[in-house]
């Protein structure tokens, strides 16, 4: 068993300690699915929650990103023959340590195949591979970063929502700012990816300057039209504050605010940051 401890606040203030078992993994599995669009990457997912309780990761990534990953960082090598439109890289877990998780993996990316779901896929085969598959998908930012100026935006959409969502607003960015490349990647699973805007035939050295805050305000107003968040797992920060402000809610704001006051009256806990 694995120990989780948070510290947290009581209803009073007062520091409080929270702790909770989760079972240890004792084996997990590792694929890597080529697939048509991303539309198909949720029917993947929902196929395999209606079968298994052991998905523990489900990332999407487009084949221009893989693409990239390829070009830039050293000793990736691509997970199928051929390309693929679109890919999906799952991850199974079991804290059982008699339980099949790779036999229970392969034998749902099978029936996936048989159905049309997927075009291909591998498991794989060690821990090493594991780690390969999961390195192209960790490695897309740091590959974007070394092709040329990008601007990344974590957004969150309704799961549902996002397949639509995410060919939808490619189409809108590179149509509006023709010339720039703009896709989307990862955690399809939870509604939350990375739209990012790569500068494309825009490279310039004043880019960011020029065009960045109207891209950026594109896409927001894209997400919040699609009823989303302009930002997901990385928060507001003080990047997006502006845009926070732009687009939250009236309540929202004033409810933030009454929160922040009553926590730091006297406004000396990381002032100004998020709630001016």
């Amino acid at each position: 068993m694995l120990l989780l401890v948070a510290t947290l606040l009581d209803v009073r203030g007062r520091a409080a300690v929270a702790l909770r078992l989760v079972p240890a993994v004792a084996a997990r599995a590792v694929a890597w699915a080529g697939l048509e669009s991303p539309a198909r990457a949720l029917d993947l997912l929902r196929f395999l929650e209606r079968r298994t309780n052991n998905i523990e990761g489900f990332e999407l990534v487009p084949q221009d990103s893989l693409e990239l990953v390829l070009k830039h960082v050293p000793g990736t090598r691509p997970p199928l023959s051929g390309a693929h439109a679109w890919h999906a890289l799952i991850e199974a877990t079991t804290p059982e340590n008699d339980a099949d998780v790779i036999g229970e993996v392969e034998r749902l990316l099978a029936s996936a195949l048989e159905q049309g779901i997927i075009a291909d896929a591998v498991i794989a085969s060690s821990e090493s591979q594991a780690d390969a598959f999961w390195k192209l998908r960790d490695s897309i930012s740091e590959a974007e970063r070394a092709e040329g100026q990008t601007l990344a935006h974590d957004i969150s959409v309704a799961v549902p929502d996002m397949p639509g969502f995410i060919v939808e607003a490619t189409v809108q960015v590179e149509r509006a700012f023709p010339g720039v490349i703009a896709s989307g990647f990862g955690h399809l699973g939870d509604g939350n990816i990375h739209f990012h805007v790569r500068a494309g035939s825009h490279a310039a050295p004043d880019w960011y300057e020029s065009e960045g805050a109207a891209i950026t305000r594109f896409v927001d107003d894209l997400v919040t039209e699609a009823g989303g968040s302009i930002s997901a797992e990385h928060g507001i920060g003080q990047l997006k504050r502006a845009e926070f402000a732009r687009l939250a809610e009236a309540g929202r704001v004033h409810a933030l605010r009454a929160i922040k006051h009553a926590l730091d009256p006297l406004g000396i806990m990381n002032p100004g940051k998020l709630v001016p």
